[in-house]
């Protein structure tokens, strides 16, 4: 059998050789060689005319999984494994068979992106030691998900989150800045989703050339302002209702101006979200280019470049 590894992945097990800016501490895998989907701005999709070795703008090389069990088991500093799976027929028995393999080579904890299945096989899968399932939701709005996703049921996918929550004790929801959703409508679906005891990871639109979808990437500036909200939303540090909106657009997030300063010194909301210790490096980004999502600690020039394009976006006030 043979698994697909991000290029990063490869790197840090030693099965490939390349100059990285910053090692992933997740090793992040990929099962399948072409998508039943057809999200609109997927690379794997069957409607897709882009390079098939691309998710994203990272490479996924093919390995066999013999020898990749092998690498795992050396000390490389991976903090945990993630199975990113396509749609495909014999996907839920090749990943079960994977994860197990996977729990028997390694003791990092072990997370799936999947698209929805029955609940028995969430069961299954618990059984074979993985910790988490994160759902590729990607859209806000149904109405969006709709337009971005054919084929696929926003109801199904509420019911598989909540399904995953039921089984594993929490779950996780992938959403996208950038794909046509308002700032307000985004920030809603973080707040939704904490308050059901999910994590959410945000990822940033990416264009690929050869995707059904011609857009832009959001405005470093807007995705900035996003992101704090998402971390002040999963640290319970505040709500939906504490922030103010004008047709759609975030202008104003009105907590105690020492909490959203605490957050921004840290540099902790501008760096991936997502599973424990996912830093996904350069997913979202071109090298040498502005990085949306940091998958290391922000030196003090990067906090100060966060703190600016906060500052140009919106107003951080005090509630008194």
């Amino acid at each position: 059998m043979h698994i697909r590894l991000s290029i990063g992945s490869a790197v840090s097990l030693g099965l490939r050789a390349a100059k990285m800016e910053a090692a992933p501490t997740t090793v992040y895998t990929l099962l399948g060689e072409t998508c039943l989907g057809a999200c609109r701005f997927c690379t794997q999709a069957r409607r897709s005319d882009a390079d098939r070795q691309l998710l994203s703008r990272v490479i996924w090389p093919e390995f066999e999984l013999p020898a990749v069990l092998d690498s795992l088991q050396a000390d490389n500093g991976i903090r945990r494994v993630c199975i990113q799976t396509l749609l495909y027929p014999d996907l839920l028995d090749d990943l079960l068979a994977t994860a197990r393999q996977l729990k028997a080579a390694s003791d990092a904890p072990l997370s799936i992106c999947m698209n929805p299945v029955d609940k028995d096989w969430l069961i299954a899968l618990k059984e074979a030691r993985v910790e988490r399932v994160g759902v590729g939701l990607d859209c806000a709005t149904e109405t969006l998900f709709a337009e971005m996703k054919p084929g696929f049921s926003w109801h199904r996918y509420m019911q598989f989150i909540d399904e995953t929550i039921e089984v594993f004790g929490a779950g996780s929801v992938h959403l996208i800045a950038g794909l046509g959703e308002t700032d307000k409508e985004l920030v809603q679906a973080f707040q939704t989703f904490h308050d059901k005891g999910c994590g959410i990871a945000l990822f940033a639109f990416t264009p690929v050339r050869g995707t059904q979808l011609d857009l832009s990437p959001p405005p470093l500036e807007r995705y900035r302002a996003l992101q704090l909200a998402r971390y002040l939303i999963a640290y319970n540090q505040a709500r939906v209702d504490d922030m103010t909106f004008a047709d759609g657009k975030l202008v104003d997030i009105n907590v105690d101006p020492a909490v959203s300063e605490c957050a921004i010194e840290a540099g902790t909301p501008f760096r991936t979200s997502g599973c424990p210790h996912c830093n996904r490096p350069m997913y979202n980004e071109r090298p040498g280019g502005a990085r949306y999502n940091h998958p290391a600690p922000l030196t003090p020039a990067e906090k100060s470049a966060a703190r600016e394009a906060l500052w140009r976006y919106l107003r951080i006030s005090s509630t008194d």
